[in-house]
């Protein structure tokens, strides 16, 4: 049985939790210039590190399509394993972080409503259709289409409905002999569903793609067979999204640019990383402990830059200098995702015997 070697199960704890603080500080960066009227003065690099947050979404989708084929993989190999179980898993991950941010994002809307106007700004927050867009959220389908449904301040959740989407579509190829007696009937209703989900969310589900396919070109060791250091893998990764999704020195469309950065990513996660240097392994627990809750990190955040932006703005964080105000707002973020994660991904095999006994009850 193929298993991640700590060297490498290091490195993408390290590339996970990194990517979800780059998310957040496109976000801080984005709202400290709305509500300033641009970005502060002396705020170029933290700014030209929020600059690459879609680059860190692109990350995340590699990142989701290699781990979790390789947890699929290795729970079958373990014993029964089949579609039931497989969705469980996939449904306690996101739901047990997604449901809470709707929540988070509904009472800070609902409080910041009451005390700032910009909340009722359209350009910042959508006024309507407020019904549509919390059954959208709520279904995991705010991203279906293409469009981002965004609900209230909390934009940053319509690649979760992209996961969502790739997480069944992945899992009715993946175990196609148990769902189907007819091995082609599986991709012609994932191909059929690409139609229907519309191109651009087609497109991002070949980037999650080429995440599972880099663990199994890991696993044959096809592509390489010697060590590399976690550091030369690393900077050729910062490198690529500087050149292909930053400068662009391509000249393609995004959604061109997004699939050659993936191609990147995916062949350094094929890569066999054994050497780590020796600050890597002292931050190991550090980095672990990061990645546990990344994904709570990129949920809640947003909501929470805005209420503080829409209420501190013009007194708190106009008296001090930028740089300090994005290092809080990020650090705020992050203390209350750790807090928040206790009742979410870590709770997260409660939800799932939750949602397994719901569904034992209805007879499925």
């Amino acid at each position: 049985m193929h298993s991640l070697s700590p060297n490498k199960s290091d490195f993408l704890n390290l590339v996970r939790w990194i990517a979800a603080l780059v998310v957040v500080f496109g976000h801080v960066d984005m709202y400290l210039g709305l509500f300033g009227g641009g970005s502060p003065e002396g705020w170029a690099a933290f700014g030209y590190l929020g600059s690459h947050a879609h680059a860190a979404v692109i990350v995340f989708f590699v990142l989701s399509g290699y781990v979790v084929t390789y947890a699929t993989e290795r729970k079958i190999v373990k014993g029964d394993y089949g579609f039931r179980d497989y969705f469980l898993d996939r449904w306690s991950r996101i739901y047990s972080v997604l449901l809470a941010a709707i929540v988070v994002t509904l009472i800070l809307d609902f409080i910041g409503g009451k005390i700032s106007s910009a909340y009722h700004d359209p350009a910042l927050i959508p006024q309507d259709g407020f019904v549509l867009r919390l059954i959208a959220n709520v279904l995991g389908v705010q991203g279906i289409w293409g469009y981002r449904i965004q609900l209230g301040s909390n934009p940053a959740l319509w690649s979760v409905g992209y996961e969502f989407i790739y997480y069944l579509l992945f899992g009715g190829l993946f175990f196609s002999k148990q769902l189907f007696r007819r091995r082609w009937v599986a991709p012609l209703i994932v191909t059929l569903a690409l139609g229907l989900i519309g191109w651009k969310m087609a497109a991002y589900f070949f980037v999650w793609l080429m995440g599972a396919l880099a663990y199994y070109v890991s696993r044959a060791r096809i592509l390489v067979n010697y060590p590399v250091s976690s550091w030369l893998v690393l900077l050729t990764l910062l490198v690529a999204n500087h050149l292909i999704i930053f400068s662009n020195i391509l000249g393609l469309p995004e959604v061109l640019r997004d699939v050659v950065f993936a191609g990147v990513i995916a062949s350094l996660l094929s890569l066999d990383v054994k050497y780590v240097p020796p600050f890597f392994r002292q931050g190991r627990r550090v980095k672990s402990y990061m990645a546990d809750f990344s994904y709570s990190i990129y949920a809640f955040h947003t909501p929470i830059i805005f209420f503080l932006c829409s209420l501190l703005f013009n007194g708190f964080f106009k008296s001090i200098p930028p740089i300090i105000s994005g290092v809080m707002l990020t650090a705020v973020c992050v203390l209350i995702a750790r807090g928040l994660f206790h009742l979410t991904e870590a709770r997260r095999l409660a939800y799932r015997q939750l949602a397994d006994l719901a569904i034992r009850r209805v007879g499925l």
